[in-house]
């Protein structure tokens, strides 16, 4: 058994990547030196990356007496946005190589690099539990504004089976184009098929692979190329976003070899409708949850929702449309002795390859009184799992059981819905 598509995706990393890390770092900062700028500075000047008081800025030191452009109003003092800054800006210093001309692609690397060390990982690995607040912050003390995407209008498709999966795709219109993506609410930000990227002429910023290995499932992301682009419009039926920033990958990468995965980014500017039993999947205007809706709590844009397993609980698990069955922390496993000794090993498939987990049975799956006996799983001991914060994933075998409304709430600074709500309906 494969579980062929699980969280293997970036909790959030093009959102918030987008406007702070995967630009050149200068970016981050108000009227930096532009490159041409950059390269006419004096070469017998070190370059010197310092924070100024309420503002980041990139400065030529010493000699540089090209005239700098007027500064804009500085923003309002955050502490904690200060001090982000400044180690930041420390980090970067230390990994770029040549900092007498830095090129826009080891600033953009060493960016995403250090925003993950010094603002949203804790010492031992795992997603700080305020990184949400922390990134708040930095957005504040630079003044950066995160582009949101817009959406509009509304769809009601067909949804397909992937083969030998009880994950869905869906047809996607981009550029003019008809393709296939996987639907996955797993997925805080829609994928491309990075051969359909390079046809597009998208431009796009590398991943550095030791921070895809934090976000994905696999043992090797030595040899996966991962990019992040500024995409196109999306289309399905008449439902359309803009503004949308996805990461790409090789189409070999992708569960069934899709052309991309459509997420959260897209997702979340509708009510999603999925109704199992018919295969339809309608896209409409937000609307108000009744009373009796499951409560779903925002997390780096993926929704989490309370579960209670083997009637313990409540645990924090992950709503993911986009894998084929339950998954459970090794952490938790142990915590609820789950009895592994007859377990069979199982092949979980994720973009950086395979990893090995334990195929169980748990004896109970409590949403919110949404409840199901008997159901597989996969024990899984993935530092994912940890990143997120979650102690699993429900995944489609008991997703598929109910028709599902799922709701979202407006988006906050980091262009992510903190909270939402799903309806189950059983088929």
């Amino acid at each position: 058994m494969k579980l062929s598509w699980t969280v293997a995706n970036t909790i959030g990393l093009a959102s918030v990547c987008g406007g702070l890390a995967l630009t050149p770092l200068p970016n981050l900062a108000h009227n930096p030196l532009s490159r041409s700028q950059a390269a006419d500075a004096p070469r017998q000047g070190a370059w010197e990356m310092r924070a100024e008081p309420l503002a980041g800025r990139f400065l030529a030191q010493p000699g540089n007496e090209k005239q700098q452009p007027a500064q804009p109003p500085a923003p309002a003092p955050n502490p904690l946005g200060k001090e982000l800054l400044q180690q930041l800006l420390q980090c970067v210093a230390g990994r770029v190589s040549n900092p007498q001309q830095p090129s826009a692609e080891q600033l953009q690397t060493a960016s995403t690099q250090c925003l993950f060390k010094v603002v949203m990982l804790a010492p031992d690995g795992s997603v700080r539990p305020d990184a949400s607040a922390r990134l708040t912050a930095l957005l504040k003390t630079t003044g950066i504004t995160l582009p949101k995407p817009v959406s509009e209008g509304q769809a009601s498709v067909p949804l397909k089976p992937l083969t030998d999966s009880q994950v869905f795709t869906v047809p996607v219109k981009i550029a003019g184009q008809s393709r296939t993506f996987l639907l996955d609410t797993g997925a805080s930000n829609s994928i491309l098929d990075s051969q359909i990227a390079q046809q597009l002429k998208l431009a796009g910023t590398p991943i550095p692979s030791d921070i895809l290995a934090y976000m994905v499932v696999g043992d090797n992301c030595s040899n996966v190329k991962a990019t992040t682009h500024s995409l196109p419009p999306l289309s399905v039926d008449s439902a359309k976003v803009e503004g949308l920033t996805g990461m790409g990958l090789s189409k070999t990468a992708i569960p069934g070899q899709q052309s991309g995965v459509l997420g959260m980014d897209f997702l979340s500017g509708f009510d999603v409708i999925i109704n199992p039993k018919t295969l339809q999947l309608q896209l409409l205007p937000h609307s108000r949850p009744p009373a009796g809706a499951i409560p779903l709590t925002g997390k780096l844009g993926v929704m989490t929702a309370q579960v209670q397993i083997n009637g313990k609980g409540p645990f924090t698990f992950l709503l993911d449309t986009g894998a084929d069955v339950m998954v459970v922390s090794q952490r938790l496993a142990q915590r609820l002795s789950l009895n592994t000794a007859k377990a069979k090993d199982t092949e979980v498939r994720g973009f950086c390859g395979t990893e090995t987990g334990k195929q169980i049975t748990l004896q109970g799956v409590n949403l919110r009184g949404r409840q199901a006996t008997n159901l597989d799983a996969v024990i899984l001991e993935n530092g994912v799992l940890d990143l997120l914060g979650v102690e699993g994933i429900i995944g489609q075998n008991f997703l598929t059981r109910y028709r599902q409304h799922w709701r979202f709430e407006q988006f906050n600074q980091l262009g992510f819905p903190d909270a939402g709500s799903l309806v189950l309906t059983p088929l």
